[in-house]
């Protein structure tokens, strides 16, 4: 028999997803392990991998159609079998019962799966309606959302096969509709001239996902917020010396990057920092893995370094910067998103003093590190200029007590302050 590749989970939030492009072609072989799409999930576009072997016979989703986790979505043939008669079989089994009840077939809208998600996702011919008695060729998808936006299908222009509306075009089109021309009753911003109407975006999938994970956060975890500010005279002076001797390595460290490193050696030492909470089991994680918050134009992504408190800072520059890189292009795996402990977010190269980052669950610690600057400092008697940084951490209060909070902080402010601290 064939075999059906499904959708897979490949990110730990993630319930459905759609295929932004085929790695693989119509009588490609395919191994175990091998990339067979890019899917855009919850968080990024991110590579699906086969977990079987054969030669692929057909595609069983369009590109942009959204499938749930679990539902097919390439059809392989086995070793031995007739990829033709195999593609054969596929389409006229799908198209079979779509025949028996043309008119059910045409009337009936999706159902709603148990947990409210959309169904899972059938071959491609039965999700596209031909255009009929001037019916416009769309996918059910594509016209559930534009029935939900209240827009009239037959205005939008269709990208996919033949033509047809996907959810993807509805989406565009929303995305350039502007508000409704009552809007236009409002006074005018001045005499002789229309008021500029209001643009309406609709979010996409990482916007919406981060908007309810953060309305999460904010009603399950009472959170609390203990701030300290940082001298790091001692920390930049080093930077510059480590900095002239790496040149010929074209490695330049950040201060960022020295964070890092102290942030994973305190949660090393304050393992309850370094913990997740399912909201009955507080679990201490054994590896330290940092997650770092990566602003992208459409929302924001945590990718995650793994084991930083064993890296020197060499690694981490090398290795934040191979993250860096993968999260702006689109090219993130599983690997480099899954597994973080504890994350940081830094705001400091936009000129921000102090700020309070939003818990990432099931983590129970995020630190929100500000810009170093030169500040006025009490010197004994005396008031200096020193170069000081301000570092914010909001903890989950269920299981960080204060004192936890402010412990982590004087270690981490300890490190660095004396960075030479970080290689005992």
């Amino acid at each position: 028999m064939p075999i059906s590749v499904t959708m897979g989970a490949v990110s730990p939030t993630m319930t459905s997803g759609h295929v932004v492009e085929w790695k693989v072609k119509v009588g490609d072989t395919v191994k175990e392990g091998d990339t067979i799409a890019d899917v855009q999930t919850d968080k990024a576009v991110m590579p699906l991998e086969s977990f079987d072997e054969g030669t692929v016979a057909g595609y069983l989703v369009e590109i942009g159609q959204e499938v749930a986790i679990g539902a097919p979505v390439l059809l392989l043939a086995k070793k031995g079998e007739d990829v033709k008669a195999v593609a054969a079989g596929a389409t006229k089994s799908a198209a079979a019962p779509t025949a028996a009840k043309p008119a059910q077939a045409e009337n009936a809208a999706p159902a709603p799966s148990a947990n409210g998600q959309e169904p899972a996702a059938a071959p491609a011919h039965e999700h596209v309606e031909a255009a009929a008695g001037g019916r416009v060729k769309s996918t059910p998808l594509a016209r559930k959302v534009a029935a939900a936006e209240k827009v009239d299908i037959a205005q939008v222009k269709g990208s996919g096969p033949g033509g047809r509306v996907i959810r993807e075009d509805v989406d565009s089109f929303l995305k350039t509709r502007t508000s409704p021309p009552a809007a236009a009753s409002k006074p005018a911003a001045a005499a002789g001239r229309p008021a500029p109407a209001d643009t309406v975006v609709k979010l996409n999938r990482m916007q919406t996902t981060i908007a309810a994970r953060m309305t999460e956060a904010k009603r399950v975890a009472p959170d609390i917020h203990v701030t300290v500010d940082i001298r790091i005279d001692q920390l930049v002076a080093i930077r510059e010396r480590l900095n002239n001797s790496l040149s010929k390595e074209k490695i330049k460290l950040s201060v960022g990057d020295f964070v890092t490193k102290a942030v994973g050696v305190a949660l090393r030492r304050h393992p309850v920092v370094n913990s997740t909470f399912d909201g009955e089991t507080l679990t201490r994680r054994g590896e330290v893995n940092v997650g770092i918050a990566v602003a992208l134009p459409d929302g924001l992504i945590v990718p995650v370094l793994k084991n930083a408190d064993q890296l020197g800072l060499k690694d981490i520059r090398t290795g934040s910067e191979a993250l860096y890189e993968a999260a702006r292009s689109n090219k993130l795996t599983a690997a480099q998103m899954n597994g973080g402990t504890f994350t940081i977010s830094n705001l400091g190269m936009f000129g921000v003093r102090e700020f309070d980052a939003i818990l990432n669950l099931p983590q129970v610690g995020i630190l929100a590190v500000g810009a170093a600057e030169k500040r006025p400092v009490v010197e004994g008697d005396k008031l200096v200029v020193g170069t000081m940084m301000t570092v914010t951490l909001t903890a989950d209060h269920r299981v960080v007590n204060g004192a936890d909070a402010a412990e982590f902080l004087r270690t981490l402010k300890g490190l660095l302050e004396e960075p030479a601290t970080m290689l005992l």
